[in-house]
């Protein structure tokens, strides 16, 4: 037999809050289920930092060193993704915005294997490039609508070129070349101010005469050629110098590489690769120049047989 105690009456305040407790417990669940039954919302902030000063400080100092980044921030909403349909919108705005800045590369058979490039990236007015193909590698500078037109000799048959963007983005393209393949050519490329200076001396010509093929003398017409390839104004340049042997039997050339004693050059060492490239190969060697100190300057430095070793040889 069970005892049962009764209660006292519950006052009418006590009583109506009672209630008012349990409606809000049951709402606040009912909430909860619905929250969880979306996706949760995330929040992107787009922002961009450049170191300007690093302070070091001592080693016996009391305060822990520290690096102060400033941000530059380039969005300062928040964007708030709630819903299947808001990240299918926020795709589409990307894809009309990659749209909007293509970047295209078309590459054509020239003359003599020249391989002729045309770039166009409108969103990337101004911007250095660097040009690659076969272990050759140029810089060049987009112009102000983001075009580029240039020309590469080509190395080898299949002919392939790679452009490549500040920050790492690439693009590429190929082509097949088979007059490659018949010619041979030699030439030096380097980083740095104009430095070297390449000269195919033809049938026994010297300096300054008419079979010197240099930059001053560009050559052709049955002889060899020489094409200069590199734009020394941007930041940290890529030249080169490339001369082609000529194409007519019995013609025969020296190919001379000169390096002025400047005030950028002297007292330290020149780093260059010499390239050769001839029956659809291509070979690349470093090259390592001490330059006289800087009571020098005014000389130059002759280097000879360079390609006279050459195992490469055209068919």
């Amino acid at each position: 037999m069970s005892i049962l105690k009764k209660l006292p009456p519950m006052p009418i305040p006590r009583l109506a809050r009672f209630f008012a407790v349990i409606a809000i417990a049951m709402a606040a669940g009912h909430l909860v289920q619905t929250l969880a039954a979306r996706k949760p919302a995330t929040k992107v902030l787009v922002a961009t930092s450049e170191l300007q000063d690093i302070v070091q400080l001592s080693a016996g100092s009391a305060a822990k060193p520290a690096i102060i980044v400033p941000l530059t921030i380039r969005s300062m909403d928040f964007i708030m993704v709630a819903s299947t349909e808001a990240t299918l919108e926020q795709r589409r705005d990307t894809q009309v915005v990659a749209e909007a800045c293509p970047i295209d590369l078309a590459l054509d058979a020239g003359a003599e294997a020249m391989i002729g490039i045309v770039l166009r990236a409108p969103c990337r007015a101004g911007e250095r490039v660097v040009l690659r193909h076969a272990g050759l590698a140029v810089t060049a500078q987009l112009a102000a609508d983001g075009s580029l037109t240039t020309a590469l000799p080509a190395l080898t048959r299949a002919v392939k070129v790679e452009v490549l963007f500040a920050g790492g983005n690439t693009i590429d393209g190929a082509l097949d070349m088979a007059e490659a393949t018949t010619l041979r050519r030699f030439g030096v490329q380097w980083q740095g101010p104009e430095a070297f200076v390449v000269h195919g001396l033809e049938n026994g010509a010297d300096y300054g005469q008419a079979g010197d093929v240099s930059p001053s003398n560009l050559g052709k017409r049955g002889g060899g050629s020489l094409v200069m390839l590199g734009d020394s104004t941007v930041d940290l340049p890529l030249l080169a110098q490339i001369y082609t042997f000529p194409a007519e039997q019995g013609r025969s050339a020296e190919v001379v590489i000169e390096a002025a004693v400047t005030a950028a050059t002297c007292g330290h060492d020149l780093l260059a690769e010499t390239i050769a490239s001839g029956a659809d190969r291509v070979e690349i060697t470093e090259l390592t120049l001490a330059m006289p100190d800087c009571s020098g300057v005014g000389d130059f430095l002759v280097l000879k047989n360079l390609a006279s070793d050459m195992k490469i040889a055209a068919n």
